[in-house]
């Protein structure tokens, strides 16, 4: 039995077939049900019940198959550990959401490459479903989400949070202090990324019935549309800080109700990796709140 063999029923496992196992690894049918059957003799137990309809995991199998991931896991880990010993600097990949990547931790990354030169780090955005995603699949190794996780293949730590205002142009009529009650009278700019904003409405007694004028994926879109008078908007204060400061933008205070964007990093549970990498995470965790932009 070798690693191959392994690999190869789980392709049955996964495919209910010894055929179609077969062909997509390019061997005969017989040559792979002969390799299968040298494993049942080896273990001392039949793996698959075999039919007309394919194949199907005896409960001896399904241990098998328990098993079988967690040693290739383990194999594929140690050649990604070998490979890096080869091929020079170590990498890290980071997903996050777009506040995050584009106002938080560009100067992160700054101080990550200051104190880890020999890594080549890499910075992807996303929304929080597709982060989850990229993480699970281990094609990153952390991810910046708005929110806890639910997923308990995650771990999942609040880093830091970020207030999230309604703000509209500095040219607009508009008051500086409004009720909850008179959020409807504001035509708004909405951006789903900001679902911090609609927990917190829905958590409200008699929430208010938005006037949305329209939906856009993008930070930028909205704050731009917002600075150019088409309505107001919920934003990170992280993202207006500087529209902010020259009075491109003003803040509309609400009596009652403030919104925090809750950043939590999130890791694949029992993700194997080197000690470097596992260095530089640790590096993060303790020094992203005093390295943010």
């Amino acid at each position: 039995m070798n690693v191959e063999t392994l690999k190869l029923f789980l392709d049955i496992a996964a495919l209910k077939s010894i055929s179609k196992a077969a062909h997509k690894s390019h061997i005969t049918q017989s040559a792979l049900s002969q390799q299968v059957k040298s494993w049942e003799t080896l273990l001392g137990a039949e793996l698959l019940q075999r039919s007309n309809k394919g194949a199907q995991l005896t409960e001896a199998g399904q241990i098998a198959q328990k098993y079988a991931v967690q040693i290739c896991k383990l194999y594929d880990d140690m050649l990604m550990e070998m490979k890096h010993l080869e091929h020079g600097p170590h990498q890290l990949s980071i997903y996050a959401i777009p506040e995050v990547c584009n106002y938080a931790l560009p100067c992160t990354l700054y101080e990550m490459k200051k104190h880890f030169p020999e890594f080549l780090i890499t910075l992807n955005e996303g929304f929080t479903s597709e982060i989850e995603k990229h993480i699970l699949l281990e094609e990153g190794n952390i991810g910046f989400i708005s929110g806890p996780s639910t997923n308990p293949e995650l771990s999942s730590c609040k880093v830091f949070s970020d207030k999230v205002m309604l703000v509209t142009s500095s040219s607009a009529l508009r008051p500086d202090t409004i009720a909850l009650s008179e959020l409807p009278r504001f035509p708004l700019i909405w951006s789903a990324q900001l679902s911090c904003v609609q927990r917190a409405l829905n958590a409200m007694e008699g929430k208010p019935l938005l006037n949305i004028l329209y939906n856009l994926d993008s930070i930028e879109a909205v704050k731009l549309a917002a600075v150019k008078g088409h309505g107001a908007a919920f934003l990170p204060y992280m993202s207006i800080k500087k529209e902010l400061y020259s009075k491109q933008l003003r803040i509309i205070h609400i009596d009652n109700f403030q919104v925090y964007n809750e950043i939590h990093m999130i890791k694949k549970q029992h993700r194997r990796c080197d000690k470097e990498t596992r260095q530089l995470i640790r590096y993060i965790e303790k020094r992203l709140v005093d390295t943010v932009c």
